[in-house]
């Protein structure tokens, strides 16, 4: 995988967080991008009170995007997505 497809998640800890303020964020996120960030959603973690936003891009690249948007993130983690296979 090249660096220019890169994923990351931006990890937030976000106490109390509901799913509107979530959807709020996807939106800020996507009135964000940058040509070289995609933004591939985001997963609310309700017991653990975190969301993980995924994007694919360089890590510069999302941290500019991030900024912009007002990500509340405490870190930015390189990932590897493997797709899940239903069972015939």
């Amino acid at each position: 995988m090249s660096e220019r497809d890169a994923s990351f998640v931006a990890e937030c800890y976000w106490p109390d967080v509901h799913e509107d303020e979530v959807r709020a964020l996807d939106r800020r996120i996507a009135a964000s991008l940058s040509d070289d960030v995609r933004y591939l959603g985001s997963v609310l973690i309700r017991e653990d009170e975190v969301v993980l936003c995924h994007f694919a891009g360089t890590a510069d690249s999302i941290r500019r995007v991030a900024e912009r948007a007002r990500v509340p993130y405490e870190r930015l983690l390189a990932t590897t997505v493997l797709q899940g296979r239903s069972s015939a």
